[in-house]
């Protein structure tokens, strides 16, 4: 996690589903911090595939997962929602252009889903808001 903000909270939703006795799909990880600059919480929804995949899973287990973290966020709290899928190999074209439409939505707001590949520099930090000031 290089470059990201030191003060986070990772959650593995793998655990979360589980100790809240939650079934359906969902994202890997979700990553918690307040950007200051902007007086926000921010949720990155975080999707990890090494193989091939469908875009339409991913925004699934994305907006699944974004169901659950609505739960924790109290709706008065300013947030910002990133999904975001990092890949391994290299993504089918029909799939690639499937990324350009698809969105998932956070209390009423539509998010593109970001993505990145596995492995390359400050791939996290990438995505985040403000991340031309890493």
């Amino acid at each position: 996690m290089t470059d990201v903000p030191s003060d986070r909270i990772v959650i593995d939703m793998d655990r979360a589903f589980k100790a809240h006795k939650r079934i359906g799909k969902h994202c890997d990880r979700v990553l918690f911090y307040i950007d200051i600059t902007e007086n926000s919480l921010v949720v990155v929804l975080i999707e990890l595939k090494s193989g091939t995949f469908k875009v339409t899973d991913v925004a699934q287990q994305l907006q699944q997962s974004i169901a659950f973290v609505s739960t924790l966020v109290p709706g008065n709290l300013k947030t910002i929602c990133i999904p975001v899928v990092f890949h391994g190999k290299g993504i089918h074209a029909a799939q690639s252009s499937r990324f350009k439409g698809i969105r998932v939505r956070f209390r009423n707001k539509e998010s593109v889903i970001r993505r990145n590949r596995c492995g390359a520099p400050k791939n996290l930090a990438n995505v985040l808001p403000g991340s031309e000031n890493l």
